[in-house]
């Protein structure tokens, strides 16, 4: 074999005194092993997190040896790496901006409007959720989306079974929008980081943005295949239902009004009673039911002979909730529930004062202007470098700047609302992976493996596409994207090495594999970490669990259909773009 096909990664690791011996392959395959399920899965009986399950793996790797201290800076701080850490973290600081000026509220709102039918819902919140995971990441669109459509959709008391195709949708299409550009995702992130300047913005529109939208209109279209009778059957029954809780509010009224009727016609009979005996012959009972007759008036002047039952005149009881009288159906906010929406207040033009408007315009600007010069392609096509790790954390930067100009607020709240935890469980799979590549296990499987991922055949890509899917759900794609990437040697040949396959360029590879990835997040609840985020955020806001059957039902079929309808596309418009 020519040396231009052979794999660089163990003489590497043996130049630097990392040569994987015995004790390295055991030990690091054991931590490996042992950390793996705090990252994958979420262990209730033991929630150490996924964070500090990533550090932990980092931390055990440098305790036993697998990795040296001094490979620990080495790995964190490679241009690649800290490209995508700086790439996530600068597009967190600019949606934290993006909430707290209500530009999502203000189109949530347009989107839901009132009652209206949930088949002309669903789809805007899909095309919503995949248009902003494409510029401020699935995982923050996610954390942003998930609270602000739930919030509207309890707020107008809408049926839960609704949930359901809601937060598929919102999960599957935040992860496929994402797969548009290379800051939609972390390892869209990672792939252009370490591509030698070979993948830029300009070539994700060419060949990942048209499968994306595809993908998403896939997804859509097979929401309301799958769930068709919620969509267009159900409006005869609702239709029903309304007109049985308007007849049972209708009861309840009719029920507090001859309540009242009773109290008075009661009083007014005791009344009578009193004046039939002379007080003379009898002032003991006259004078009791005087006093009674008091207490009576008494406590219907303050209202306490309904309010002390915890029934007034816009309320009524079902059960231990109480429920408005207007709509018995509708259940009041429990105080708890609301405390975990977070309501954002946003005015209007007319409402907002000069500055404010101005830095919404500022704001608009920046986020144009960013993503112009993201796609400028890298040196020597230009003289300049415009950095993506950089070009977001410098727009983040000058929007902080703004707002302290402008609207005289300080920068700790965005700082604050930086998901710390994301960035430095990114850190920590660095030096994690890092320790099971040093046991030279990664390197030997792709060596075997190899032949069958000549990408330049139909077999190929299809072998490479199962081996993403499945690896994906098994480790999470974000871990399995960072060592597919060290082994990136084993896709690239050189051009005329007579014993090469014919494999391809760092760019097919990276475009093809950020597609797969990214889509090989949606097949199951635990692909991909904005699965989990929907999920959680289901269950804390509305006590609704997406539970991972429910979700796989639907997800293996549709991720199944969007990944091999886009495989193909993406190929063709990869061989065809020019950058």
């Amino acid at each position: 074999m020519s040396m231009n096909c052979v794999n660089i990664t163990n003489s590497t690791l043996c130049e630097d005194g990392m040569c994987p011996t015995v004790y390295r392959k055991v030990m690091g395959t054991l931590i490996f092993i042992l950390v793996w399920p705090f990252i994958v899965l979420d262990m209730k009986w033991f929630p150490l997190g996924r964070p500090a399950a990533s550090l932990a793996g980092a931390t055990l790797m440098v305790i036993f040896s697998v990795v040296t201290p001094n490979q620990v800076y080495e790995v964190i701080g490679a241009k690649g790496n800290l490209q995508a850490v700086c790439l996530v973290m600068g597009m967190m600081l600019l949606s934290y901006y993006y909430d707290r000026e209500g530009l999502l509220l203000i189109i949530a709102l347009f989107i839901f409007g009132k009652n209206k039918p949930f088949r002309s819902i669903l789809w805007k919140v899909c095309g919503l959720t995949a248009c902003m995971a494409a510029i401020i990441t699935n995982d923050a669109t996610a954390l942003i989306m998930t609270p602000l459509i739930l919030g509207e959709h309890r707020k107008q008391g809408r049926s839960r079974k609704e949930l359901t195709p809601l937060l598929i949708g919102i999960a599957m299409c935040a992860n496929i929008g994402s797969a548009a550009t290379f800051f939609g995702n972390p390892q869209n992130a990672y792939i252009a980081a370490n591509s030698n300047g070979e993948i830029s913005l300009i070539l994700f529109f060419q060949t990942n943005l048209p499968t994306a939208i595809l993908g998403v209109l896939i997804t859509i279209g097979m929401l309301y295949v799958v769930f068709c009778r919620m969509m267009f059957g159900k409006e005869k029954k609702e239709k029903e239902e309304d007109e049985q809780a308007a007849a049972d509010a209708t009861e309840a009224q009719m029920v507090e009004m001859k309540f009242g009727a009773d109290q008075s016609s009661l009083a007014a009979s005791r009344e009578d009673l009193a004046r039939t005996y002379d007080q003379s012959e009898n002032p003991n009972l006259s004078s009791q039911i005087a006093h009674e007759r008091e207490t009576l008036f008494h406590d219907e002047k303050h209202g306490d002979t309904l309010d002390e039952l915890g029934i007034n005149s816009t309320t009524k009881m079902n059960g231990d909730q109480p429920v408005h009288a207007t709509n018995p159906v509708i259940p009041a906010k429990n105080k708890d529930e609301t405390e975990e929406i977070t309501v954002v207040e946003t005015k209007s033009l007319r409402d907002r004062s000069w500055r404010e408007i101005v830095f919404m315009v500022w704001l608009i600007f920046i986020t144009v202007f960013m993503v112009i010069l993201l796609t400028i392609p890298p040196p020597p096509t230009v003289m300049a470098d415009f950095n993506l790790g950089l070009i977001p954390v410098g727009a983040a930067v000058l929007t902080m700047v703004a707002d302290t100009l402008l609207n005289r607020k300080y920068s700790y709240d965005a700082i604050a609302k930086i998901d710390w935890g994301v960035l430095l469980m990114y850190m920590g799979l660095f030096t994690w992976l890092q320790g099971f590549d040093n046991t030279g296990f990664p390197a030997q499987l792709f060596d075997l493996i190899r032949e069958y991922m000549n990408l330049k055949t139909v077999g190929g890509v299809i072998f490479f596409t199962v081996f993403m899917v499945i690896g994906s759900n098994l480790i999470c794609n974000v871990p399995l994207t960072i060592l597919v990437v060290k082994e990136f040697s084993n896709f690239i040949c050189t051009p005329g090495g007579s014993e090469c396959p014919e494999f391809c360029t760092i760019r097919l590879v990276g475009i093809l594999l950020a597609w797969v990835a990214t889509i090989a997040g949606t097949f199951t609840l635990l692909g991909s970490v904005c699965n989990l985020i929907v999920a959680e955020k289901a269950r804390s806001i509305t006590n609704y669990r997406l539970t991972f059957l429910r979700y796989l039902k639907f997800g293996l079929v549709s991720a199944t259909i969007v990944v091999f309808t886009g495989l193909p596309i993406t190929y063709f418009l990869e061989s065809v773009a020019k950058t």
